[in-house]
């Protein structure tokens, strides 16, 4: 299972890679595009891409006008979770 990390700031998604990717430099490249260096992030690693929710997961992000999840293969999912089992 690929486990992905987000990178979000004011309610707005910035950065959805492969937690195996290189973070700080995907955050400088979507950052210096959008709202500029010095923007506060919140990060959340080890999440699974996923268009269903099961019992037990928490939905960590969830696609729409703030931000679409997309996976290094370029397919969409609907949610973020942090899947426990």
């Amino acid at each position: 299972m690929h486990t992905y990390t987000l990178a979000v700031a004011d309610g707005v998604l910035f950065v959805c890679i492969p937690d195996t990717a290189d973070l700080a430099s995907a955050i400088m490249r979507e950052t210096a595009t959008a709202y500029g260096a010095g923007i506060e992030l919140e990060i959340a690693r080890g999440l699974v891409l996923t268009d269903e929710v099961r019992p037990g997961d928490e939905v960590v992000w969830q696609e729409g006008p703030s931000g679409e999840l997309v996976d290094d293969s370029g397919t969409l999912y609907r949610y973020a979770v942090r899947r426990t089992h």
